[in-house]
């Protein structure tokens, strides 16, 4: 008879089981698809319900009242629950709150929410509507217990219903797994693994598995051996031969109020600075050359280049390549303007016809390695047991993915941070493998390679900072050649050539080598790559496989030891690295200690002891990568048979060695053979524990210059934030780009008539005594008279927990909800709670000064609390600033006014938007830099006041504003208002 489960949610006045209360508890017990019973009450608490649950269930102290106590309801639902399993939307919660209740559970749980990770990897989000609605299943209401606990029951039954789907080895596998990793549900696994096997069913498979069968003889999971199949490669994009020359004035009606894009997109906006753009860019495809484009919030500037890259790519038949900073405008290039931008296309061509073409141009998203499962090192990784929790469970989530993915990205899953580290273990990375000899390369089914070849066949390949620069590097290119380079968010290329030009060596680097070349088993045996090579090798019958195998034997009788010296002495070495760390506290760390490697640092004893631990640990590793090349010599001389056999563990091998080479190398530099041109730092976080040593160049504009620059013939860059007081003069220092043409294109948006702009001229400077607290006040002043609306900016994560400590409780006796950036969520999820409810608050870091876009009354008030200097005892900053004259004038100034200017751009994201910027601190007025920040701005309504005076100020401003909103006509506003990369 089938198994009876009880579904069940509470609400509560928070998430603390120790101080929240419960206020509603509701439960169903279920037998299939058939409700037996139902339990739903009311529970009185003894403390008032906060504004932020109220706001989000409706429930308040009126509904509560007269509701039982918990301990009066507390029978009755043990009694309900027994001890069926409990199945529950991330059901830990409800089961803490009701043992500090007092109620203890005990029963078998099992969690909708990890459930719908592994079985649905792709889900954006995985709130328990969004799951349901994945699954096809209709929600009425959220966040009232009975209605969430239907919801659950219905979630789990189609979770359940999924499992079916699959055959049974992969069940058997999802169940192995998760029975590894402590799983409750690898029950709910093996039960449909038994049921299925029971009426002899396996619906995703059996096709397969014969198929598969019939081309690889003793292929018994076909889910996964399908990859040993050969799959056909996407055609290349060929040169047309073609080179024409795009008429500028013909671009620019293609944008003018009777083009493509004005009668095929609703709430199309002619912009003449768009019109500019595009003419520049077009300009530049046509002739070559290098441009610098500012283009501000509202420009269109995505549109702008496009455009042109596509009809010029298509015209000759050549890649053009887009380069951003961020995943949310990569997805907006490729899911929204590239759709648009072909919709347009393909409706001009019928009055055109020199667009037919381009309204068929190809596009293609490529990201970097590590983003792709790597199958070889999955296939590898299968053999070795898991060591934690973290990794059993990727395992589960990759086995019920595989054999529905067509990328092997692992955007695709949905991954804890733990996972996430183990994810590296199987992921693809630079020196982990040579394609020549793999075999999954060879069969066209290696994910990475699948994605290059179609970027070889497209017209427009996105791709962000970090791969673009990373290739330039790698022995094994992944994207295809190009000439033709578009960067957009071009101010955050510095940052990532920083760290895609250094290098770091975390302890773990050198445990995964060392347990990857040679180890022992739990009985006593080689294990690691020599070790499986040297087991392999003597059980064959062949007598030069056995000769080798010997030699081999008597090698790793004398490498064990000094493997093992490896191994403790680099645990010395960074442990020691760590207490160097301990011992120079830095200014505002925050979670990383990060601190130079300087000529005193290396003066001190403890740095002596440092290097001679290096030197041992170093010399060992060479005699690592000495018995490396010895295999990889001798396996050379074994038949070309044996080798083909073997090639896996050749693979691996070769990968190993080039691997102790470079860690050694790198070793070698940092501690003993520094680098002018460089700078070196050590790197210790206390939460996850980790040590590393870091490397990065002082200077990345010749680097670029060299690598990249040079090698193309069309070079276009751009940002909403290039220039400093309208001059480009500090962005092409930092990359080098002396001779670019360039171009300001300015925002569209009316700023003088939209937005106030208050500096407050009496606060503290920041550092002084009582800054903090007139923050504090400053804020609470303010937004009781704006009702919230707002975001707030900070610069250190201790700043923002003060303000939020400070402000929460009053401003929400007041109905206004605030939130704090990892204290109540990430920044998505605060933005999202912004947008559906106004009267909220949003304090955020650094995730939260670009990126962020709410359009509309909802974010009304943008407060920047502190000018947006870098730590200046971040290692890079510091050593940089030693090469100017004018060190604070000439690169701190300028880098920071870049980011205030994307800070401001989160309040105007469109035409129909207004609001108030206050700026609290007032070195902004004060110093004679100050007005660097406010010239950089668009020119704004600025008012320099006490702070006093500011929530008058700005009450009165947004009244006016919506009064000059209501008047004006209701159809302003259109297509592209503001970018994600703005």
């Amino acid at each position: 008879m089938p198994r009876i489960y009880v579904a069940l949610d509470i609400e509560a006045t928070g998430m603390d089981p120790e101080r929240d209360e419960i206020i509603e508890v509701a439960a169903i017990k279920f037998r299939e698809e058939e409700v037996l019973e139902r339990f739903e009450t009311l529970v009185q608490p003894r403390r008032p319900v906060p504004l932020a649950v109220a706001s989000l269930t409706g429930l308040t102290m009126r509904d509560l009242r007269r509701a039982p106590s918990f301990q009066q309801i507390a029978p009755r639902l043990r009694q309900f629950v027994r001890n069926y399993p409990i199945v529950g939307q991330s059901p830990d919660y409800d089961l803490q709150m009701l043992s500090a209740h007092g109620l203890e559970l005990r029963n078998p749980v099992y969690d909708t929410f990890r459930l719908a990770t592994i079985l649905l990897p792709d889900l954006p989000a995985y709130s328990l509507a969004g799951i349901a609605a994945r699954l096809g299943i209709s929600v009425a209401q959220q966040h009232r217990a009975m209605a969430d606990v239907e919801t659950t029951m219905a979630v789990f039954l189609g979770l359940c219903d999924l499992l079916r789907a699959y055959d049974p080895e992969t069940l058997r596998r999802l169940a192995d797994y998760s029975a590894q990793a402590g799983l409750p549900e690898a029950e709910v696994f093996e039960a449909i693994y038994h049921e299925l096997v029971t009426q002899g069913i396996g619906q995703l498979g059996d096709a397969l598995a014969e198929r598969v069968r019939s081309s690889v003889p003793g292929a018994n999971h076909a889910a996964e051996l399908v990859f040993l199949l050969p799959s056909d490669r996407p055609p290349r994009l060929e040169p047309t031969g073609e080179a024409p020359v795009f008429d500028l004035d013909w671009i620019g009606r293609l944008y003018g109020p009777e083009g493509p894009f004005a009668r095929s997109l609703p709430g199309y906006e002619f912009r003449a600075g768009q019109v500019r753009m595009a003419q520049a860019v077009t300009n530049v495809l046509n002739q070559g050359g290098q441009l610098l484009v500012e283009a501000g919030t509202g420009t269109g500037k995505s549109l702008a280049y496009l455009l042109p890259a596509v009809l010029h790519a298509v015209a000759r038949g050549e890649t053009v390549v887009v380069s951003t900073d961020t995943l949310a405008l990569q997805d907006q290039l490729f899911a929204k303007d590239l759709p648009l931008l072909r919709r347009a296309l393909e409706a001009a061509a019928e009055h055109d016809p020199r667009l037919a073409d381009a309204a068929r141009f190809r596009a293609t998203v490529l990201k970097g390695r590590s983003n792709y499962l790597c199958l070889r090192r999955w296939f590898l990784r299968q053999r070795e047991p898991f060591t934690s929790r973290a990794e059993a469970l990727l395992a589960a989530k990759i086995t019920a993915w595989l054999a529905q993915t067509e990328t092997g990205d692992r955007a695709e899953l949905h991954l804890s941070n733990e996972e996430q580290l183990a994810w590296a273990q199987v992921a693809e990375s630079e020196g982990a493998c040579l394609p020549s000899r793999c075999l999954f390369h060879r069969r066209n089914q290696c994910f990475l390679y699948r994605a290059r070849a179609t970027a070889e066949g497209a017209h427009i390949v996105i791709v962000n900072h970090a791969l673009l620069l990373s290739d330039l590097l790698a022995e094994s290119r992944v994207l295809p050649s190009y000439r033709h380079l578009i960067i957009d968010e071009a101010h955050h290329l510095v940052d990532e050539a920083t760290q895609q030009f250094g290098f770091q060596i975390a302890h773990e680097d050198m445990r995964e080598l060392v347990r990857r070349v040679l180890g022992l088993d739990h009985l006593g045996r080689y294990s690691g790559a020599l070790g499986e090579l040297w087991s392999v090798l003597a059980q064959r019958p062949d007598g030069s496989a056995r000769a080798v195998a010997r030699e081999l034997g008597q090698r790793l009788t004398d490498l064990w030891p000094r493997v093992e010296t490896l191994h403790q002495h680099t645990e010395m070495l960074f442990h020691l690295l760590a207490e160097v760390a301990q011992r120079h506290p830095v200014e505002n760390g925050g979670y990383d200690r990060q601190i130079r490697i300087t000529g005193a640092l290396r003066q001190e004893t403890i740095w002596g002891t440092v290097e001679e631990l290096g030197q041992t640990v170093t010399s060992h590793l060479r005699t690592v990568l000495s018995a490396l090349q010895w295999v990889s010599h001798r396996l050379e001389d074994l038949p070309a048979a044996i080798r083909d056999e073997l090639s896996e563990l050749v693979t691996e091998l070769d990968v190993l060695e080039r691997r102790a080479r470079e860690l050694h190398g790198r070793l070698q530099e940092i501690l003993f053979s520094p680098r002018v041109e460089r700078v070196y730092w050590l790197t210790w976080r206390a939460q996850p524990l980790s040590v590393s040593l870091n490397m990065a160049p002082l200077d990345v504009a010749p680097l670029l210059q060299e690598m990249l620059f040079s090698r193309v013939d069309t070079l276009v860059l751009t940002s909403a934030t290039l220039t400093v007081d309208r001059s480009f003069d500090y962005i092409r220092q930092q990359l080098g780009l002396a001779d670019a043409d360039e171009l300001v294109v300015e925002s569209p948006f009316d700023y003088a008539s939209s937005t106030l702009l208050c500096l407050a001229e009496d606060m503290a400077e920041p550092g002084e005594p009582g800054y903090q607290r007139q923050v504090n006040e400053a804020l609470l002043a303010l937004l009781r008279v704006t009702r919230g609306r707002a975001l707030v900016l900070f610069t250190s994560h201790s700043a923002l927990q003060a303000a939020y400590r400070a402000i929460k409780r009053p401003l929400e006796q007041e109905g206004i909800l605030v939130l704090g950036q990892r204290l109540d969520g990430s920044p998505r999820q605060l933005v999202e709670r912004l947008k559906a409810r106004p009267a909220t608050v949003v304090l955020g870091t650094n995730a939260v000064w670009e990126g962020v876009d709410v359009p509309g009354e909802a974010l009304s008030v943008l407060v920047i609390a502190k000018l947006p200097f870098a730590v200046p005892s971040d290692p890079v900053f510091a050593a940089r600033c030693e090469a100017y004259s004018d060190p604070f004038q000439e690169y701190a100034v300028p880098q920071a006014v870049l980011r205030f200017k994307q800070g401001f751009g989160r309040l105007i994201r469109s035409t129909r938007d207004y609001g108030v910027c206050v700026v609290l601190d007032r070195r902004v007025v004060t110093r004679r830099y100050g007005q660097l920040f406010v010239q950089s701005l668009p020119p704004c309504t600025v008012k320099r006041v006490p702070v006093a005076q500011i929530p008058r100020l700005a009450q009165d401003w947004l009244v006016r504003q919506q009064d000059r909103l209501a008047a004006r006509v209701p159809a302003e506003g259109g297509w592209g208002d503001g970018s994600a990369g703005s």
